[in-house]
């Protein structure tokens, strides 16, 4: 299943938002005090994906390799106002847009 986004209740403009994504080496689920976090941001996000299991999620792991694939089978996808996309294993990130 998808669910895609291009807004949130108070950012209407995601071009004009910073977008933090803190991704996780272990699955943020079950995060230890030996798990490493890595913080990206980016700006001129034009919508967000959330891709859980399904035929969409096995369409992205087609282009995987073994260690790239989600352990839930969940995705973040970025859009960018260039056209292009940064895909994330979701239980791996926690996002958030200021």
């Amino acid at each position: 299943m998808i669910k895609t986004f291009t807004r949130t209740m108070l950012i209407e403009n995601l071009r004009n938002a910073k977008v933090t994504i803190y991704v996780t080496d272990d699955v943020k689920y079950n995060l230890t005090e030996t798990s490493n976090e890595t913080k990206l941001e980016y700006s001129g996000v034009t919508s967000w994906d959330i891709v859980e299991g399904g035929t969409e999620a096995e369409e992205i792991e087609a282009h995987l390799d073994a260690a790239s694939i989600d352990e839930y089978h969940e995705y973040l996808i970025l859009h960018f106002e260039n056209n292009t996309q940064a895909t994330f294993r979701n239980s791996h990130v926690d996002m958030f847009i200021r």
